[in-house]
C-alpha cells in the first residue's frame, strides 16, 4: 500500500510540475491549467490538495519560482 501511496505522490506532484512549466511556457491557458488539474483531482488529493483551485495556488508559486530562477532573480 505504501508503494501506492508514494506512487500517486510522485504522479501528484508531476501533474503540477508539468502543468506549471506548460503555463509558464506558454502552452496552455489558465482554464486548460483548471481543466487538467479537474481531471487529476482525485491523485491531487493525496498530497492534501482539496480542489482545483488550490492546486492552482501551488502552480502560481511553482511558477513565479520558475520565473524567478528562469531570470535569474531571487
Amino acid at each position: 500500500m505504501a508503494r501506492v501511496k508514494d506512487f500517486l505522490m510522485d504522479e501528484a506532484d508531476n501533474i503540477l510540475s508539468v502543468t506549471a512549466n506548460k503555463l509558464i511556457g506558454g502552452d496552455i491557458s489558465e482554464d486548460d491549467a483548471l481543466k487538467i488539474l479537474e481531471t487529476n483531482k482525485d491523485t491531487l488529493s493525496i498530497i492534501g490538495l482539496e480542489d482545483k483551485y488550490d492546486a492552482l495556488a501551488v502552480i502560481y508559486e511553482m511558477t513565479d519560482q520558475l520565473y524567478k530562477d528562469i531570470n535569474g532573480e531571487m
